[in-house]
């Protein structure tokens, strides 16, 4: 932990601040990273189910006009966007909890931070 601290002193020199504002900006960059992860996170899982969505209609209504058992470019695209959204969707599953927490408790995730750069476990 004193290594930590002497980082945060030594950040604090070098930018000309109190090692507290160091902190602190630490901490609120902890609380916007998490907002952004959330957000970043829905807004991938709503495109990706829109475009899925939009490119399987149109691979039915292609298979429709054509009466035949090939399979439609749309669709074939639209089953890669499927994958991808499946992907995203279970891949949220483990980011979002992550990133309510550095909402909910971001002194940690500063403290961790600062470990991690520092190379402490």
């Amino acid at each position: 932990m004193d290594k930590a601290m002497e980082y945060i002193d030594k950040l604090a020199a070098k930018l000309g601040v109190a090692a507290e504002h160091v902190y602190g900006v630490l901490v609120k960059q902890q609380m916007v990273s998490g907002v952004i992860g959330i957000f970043g996170m829905i807004a991938a899982i709503i495109f990706l189910g829109i475009v899925f969505t939009k490119l399987l209609k149109k691979g039915i209504e292609h298979n429709k006009v054509l009466d035949s058992f090939d399979t439609s470019p749309y669709t074939l695209v639209a089953i890669f966007f499927g994958v991808v959204l499946g992907i995203t969707v279970i891949v949220s599953f483990f980011v979002i909890p992550i990133e309510i927490n550095q909402i909910i408790n971001p002194e940690y995730y500063a403290i961790k931070e600062i470990l991690d750069t520092i190379g402490g476990k």
